[in-house]
Parts: structure tokens; sequence; C-alpha cells
């Protein structure tokens, strides 16, 4: 769509870059790199929303070996997420998550030995709603058009009082810290959660003005115990125990993936995670975002038409093979359990050219914490993993038969 530009006095084309703003853009080469942000936070949307990721999401399924019925890309991505959340938290060291048949014999034990220990039933439930509730949040956070300018991240190593913290994406300052609480159970104003946090403000882990993040009566329960932190609530008790009978259930049938593949896809995707969709940095979206900074158009004009602008150039599973894309480190990019990167067409490349040298754009993104790289298609991806996988376990096997040799040999020759 062409548009008028005031500073012009014409219209421009929409495959087209102003004058104008070539000139700041070369003067302010890393509004390039925020243009990817915002154009990358913009077209994740537009992909979730429509739901154009469903199919990436349901080849994963199928090539992981996943017999559960089909369950919407948000879901499926969540429960991967709160698996490896809580992988890499509570049971870092015990491993139990550390693969889905350790999950599965990890929840066999808890079963078995239930009327026995009932104390790790309960911490194990206590776990999945707590880990849930953390992974809900981040989600909300990053699924808000707040998350272009603000970053929200978990913290680790269960740090006292506090669960999240949220910080302005260009200076670095913090703005709010968050305590995340949940409960199976109706939130009452001696409930663990709220108790929890009346402890911490008391010696001095938290604060009255950190926020608390919690289920359906979280408020009534903050107040009844005399608290005056700001509440958000969000999913209820129902809801909470439906979501861990069915991370239960996952782990039951070996299928708790910390990631949509039984092992990191390596050179072929980034941080694990399956390259699931690009999205285009187009002139269209550079002149967009520039507009923006200028005031010329609100924050939400901008954000409704680089989404727009997006979706239509987005690719999406096996059409990704052999596009060079950029996929941008952090929390930014990752959606539904996938990869999200930008790509530039071959016209955008040539006017970035133009502007910063031939080539230079791609060191502006690099230094931006962009990795640069040829994607592949879904299936070769999966293929290879299954193809090493299949190495790895027979390695193991000859491993133990050795082993087991060696220890047949250590009996004959102590008799």
């Amino acid at each position: 769509m062409d548009w008028y530009c005031e500073k012009c006095k014409s219209f421009h084309r929409d495959e087209e870059i102003c004058p104008q703003i070539r000139i700041q853009l070369k003067n302010h080469p890393e509004w390039l790199s925020d243009a990817a942000n915002f154009t990358i936070v913009a077209g994740e949307e537009c992909l979730v929303t429509t739901q154009a990721l469903d199919k990436v999401a349901q080849e994963i399924n199928a090539m992981i070996g996943s017999n559960l019925s089909y369950e919407g890309t948000k879901q499926f991505a969540r429960d991967i997420q709160v698996f490896r959340r809580l992988d890499e938290e509570p049971f870092s060291k015990a491993g139990y998550f550390s693969t889905p048949n350790s999950a599965k014999s990890y929840i066999e034990y808890v079963y078995e030995t239930a009327k026995e220990k009932p104390r790790t039933l309960i911490s194990l439930e206590s776990k999945l709603t707590g880990y849930s509730e953390e992974v809900e949040w981040l989600r909300q956070k990053q699924g808000q058009i707040s998350s272009l300018w603000e970053k929200s991240e978990l913290l680790s190593n269960n740090a006292p009082g506090i669960d999240g913290v949220t910080y302005n994406r260009f200076t670095g300052k913090q703005i709010s810290r968050t305590t995340i609480k949940a409960s199976s159970n109706p939130m009452t104003k001696n409930s663990t959660g709220i108790a929890d946090v009346k402890k911490a403000i008391d010696k001095g882990y938290a604060t009255s003005k950190d926020i608390i993040y919690g289920p359906e009566g979280t408020k009534i329960a903050a107040a009844d115990a005399g608290l005056i932190n700001p509440v958000e609530e969000k999913n209820n008790v129902e809801s909470i125990r439906k979501s861990n009978k069915r991370l239960e259930r996952k782990m039951t049938e070996g299928q708790a993936y910390t990631k949509p593949t039984a092992m990191q896809v390596g050179k072929h995707a980034f941080h694990g995670a399956i390259v699931g969709g690009a999205i285009s940095l187009s002139a269209s979206a550079i002149s967009t975002y520039i507009r923006y900074r200028n005031d010329e158009i609100t924050r939400e004009e901008a954000f409704k038409k680089i989404s727009e602008d997006s979706i239509k150039g987005a690719l999406v599973g096996g059409t990704l093979g052999g596009v060079t894309i950029f996929i941008p480190g952090g929390t930014i990019g990752f959606v539904t359990g996938n990869a999200i990167g930008i790509y530039i067409s071959s016209s955008t490349a040539n006017i970035l050219d133009e502007i910063f040298g031939k080539g230079a754009f791609a060191a502006t993104l690099d230094s931006a914490g962009y990795v640069c790289g040829m994607t592949y298609n879904l299936d070769y991806c999966i293929r290879e993993i299954e193809k090493n996988n299949y190495v790895i376990d027979r390695n193991i096997e000859e491993t133990r038969n050795v082993q087991n040799d060696i220890e047949k040999l250590l009996v004959d020759f102590d008799i």
C-alpha cells in the first residue's frame, strides 16, 4: 500500500524506503535490529493468532511418536516449557525430567509408593502447579504488546520472594518484580501461596510494591491477609487441576518432552528448538518502524501494519528449506516451542546494501545478537536426529554388553 510522506511531499510504495528514512537509518544502524525485534514480535502475534504454526506442531507431534490427540499449538508449547522448567530448576540434579523416559519412570515410582510416601506425590503436584503458573506468567508477558519495549524473565535457583522480573528492553532499567503463586486448592488467607508472600515481605525478600500473580481468588486472599500488593489473576483452581492431570498423563505416556525433539537439533536449529517460521523483514516494516520512532504514527498503528505485512511474507515449516535467516537470542523469537527468525528478501537486501554497504546489514544484525544461518526442511532435521538417536542407542547397548562381559570375567577371576 502506498503511503504519503510529509517530508518528501509525495507517495512512497511499500517496497521502497523514503530517502529521509535512508539517511536516518544510515546514521543509526542500530535501528535496523530494533526494527527486526519489533517485526518479530508483531509477526509472532500473527503466526500464533492465525494458528499458522499448528501444521508445524502437528508434524513434530507425529515425528516424535506422540499418540496423543492433537492439541493446540499454544498448549503443546506451554507443556514443553513447563517440563523444561522442571528439568532446569527443582529436578536439575535428580534428572527426573532429563528425558521423557526418566519422567515416566519417576511418576511410576511416585504412584507406586503413594500410600507409603504420600508427601512425594503432594510434592510433585505442588511443583507441577507452581512451575506451570510461572510459565503462564512468562508466556502472558511475552504475548502482550508491551513486550515490544519490555523484557520479562523468570529467576533461577529458587530465588527467595521474587519469581519474575520485568525490565525496559532499551535501557535495562527494572520496571517491576513479580511473585508467582498458585494452588490446586481454593485460595484462603492461610493458603501456602499467600502465607509465603507475607513471610517473604516480613523477611525483606519482597516488598508491598511487588506484584502478586496467581489464580482467581488471589486478590481476596491477599486482602484478607492484610497485603496491599498489586495483584494479577489468571486461571482458576479447576484449570490448574486439569493442567496437572494432563501433565501427569504425558509423563505416564512418556511424552514429557522438554523440547520438540528427543535431542538438540545441533547446527540445524538454535538452542534445540525447531525453526518453525520466519518473518520477512521488509522495506515496509523498516519504514513503518522508523515512522513510529519519528512519532508519525502510533505504536499500535505500527504494530498492526507490520503484523499484517509480515504474515503475508511468513515462511512456515517445509517452506523454510534453504532460506538464509537471522534468529535472535533471548526470549524474542521463540514461540510455540519453535524458533522464529527473520529473513530478508533480495530486493530489501539490495536497498540495505545501498544504505550500509554490501553485506553490512548482516554484520549489524550479528552485533545485535542475531544468529545467521541456513534453515533446513523440518522433516530433514527430525530424520537426522532419529538417525543419530539410533546410533547413540546402539552404542549404549554395545557399551552395556561390554560392561556385562567384563563383570562376568571379574566374577570368574575371583573364583
